[in-house]
């Protein structure tokens, strides 16, 4: 399956799925339109995710009375906000993460294969989780888009305008907007997948050091593994700076969902409406594991076991200083002698 499945085949995957959601930067070389072309996609993206957010918001103010209708648009109003705070907090770190992609990029093109045997190991650990995870939500947009063919309401999402929308083809354009608006929510949430692929790359790049630690044989080799250790911390480091910005505003609207989908389990409500909310929940969960995973395993990864190298090479060391030692201290003992 890895075979079938290799970590150029899931960059090249992730940038075509992950287009709308205006994660990746763009490569090197580029001209100036193609630059310009990107910021104008990007500043039209917000926009339209900005305008679900004020037809909700308007909704919102004017059905106030219901419950579980303002709980309901309050976790819609969060999935949507977070489109136009995302694809800013990508936007500006895209200088960034151009140099953390383009590192990473060349890295697995130049990997040997001891090193692409880390990175099938790695697949095999998450490959079942964000395939099913990206199923899932892809799953959910497209239920949620077509919803108006069996359901009673003339959009994907319930929602009012202070202007009739009955004629086409202002209907029509709604309905499109609506359609790219769950679309961009759909991607949003899967740009996580990005920000995971990231850490689990710095991960990979750890235990691969790890594994030349304990095949060193002399000094010249230590010296090496340890500025490859002290630059692969500096790799790490711009990394989290790219994305902790990004994972915070996850877990924040995440956790607004969380919160609504709980207040509904603590009322009295029909089964259908606490299963409606169950299912909000843990997606949002879902949506917080797809990062703190990574996150929480590169923890327990950055730090190289010197302990055991320390120990073995011991002796290598003292014998280093010594033949140092005699090398140039010996000269000068015998021109005295002399």
């Amino acid at each position: 399956m890895t075979e079938i499945l290799s970590v150029e085949k899931i960059i090249a995957f992730l940038k075509v799925d992950l287009m709308f959601a205006c994660c990746w930067p763009l490569p090197t070389g580029v001209t100036k339109f193609q630059e310009n072309c990107d910021k104008l996609f990007r500043l039209l993206c917000c926009l339209n995710g900005i305008l679900m957010s004020i037809s909700l918001i308007y909704t919102l103010s004017n059905k106030y009375d219901s419950t579980i209708f303002i709980m309901k648009v309050g976790s819609e109003l969060s999935a949507f906000l977070q489109i136009p705070v995302q694809i800013a907090l990508f936007t500006l770190q895209n200088d960034r993460l151009k140099i953390i992609v383009r590192e990473m990029e060349h890295y697995i093109q130049q990997a040997k294969s001891e090193e692409r045997n880390v990175f099938d190991q790695y697949i095999n650990k998450c490959k079942l989780f964000y395939a099913t995870t990206m199923c899932w939500i892809t799953v959910t947009a497209t239920v949620m888009i077509f919803g108006p063919l069996l359901l009673p309401q003339p959009f994907p999402i319930e929602v009012e305008y202070p202007f009739s929308v009955d004629k086409q083809p202002l209907k029509a354009i709604i309905y499109l907007h609506h359609a790219i608006a769950i679309y961009q929510s759909r991607v949003q949430v899967c740009s996580n997948v990005f920000v995971a692929l990231l850490l689990w790359f710095v991960a990979a790049r750890f235990e691969i050091l790890s594994q030349k630690f304990q095949k060193i044989s002399n000094i010249s080799e230590l010296i090496i593994c340890v500025q490859l250790h002290q630059r692969l911390l500096r790799y790490a480091n711009d990394v989290t700076v790219a994305v902790r910005y990004i994972v915070l505003s996850t877990i924040g609207f995440s956790t607004i969902a969380v919160i609504f989908s709980g207040l509904t389990f603590l009322s009295r409500q029909p089964l259908t409406i606490k299963t409606q909310f169950f299912t909000v929940g843990a997606s949002a969960l879902v949506e917080v594991f797809i990062c703190t995973w990574p996150a929480d395993y590169l923890l327990s990864t950055i730090k190289v076991d010197y302990n055991g190298i320390i120990i073995d090479y011991r002796k290598l060391c003292i014998y280093t200083i010594m033949k140092n030692y005699i090398q140039n201290v010996s000269p000068y003992l015998f021109s005295k002698g002399r």
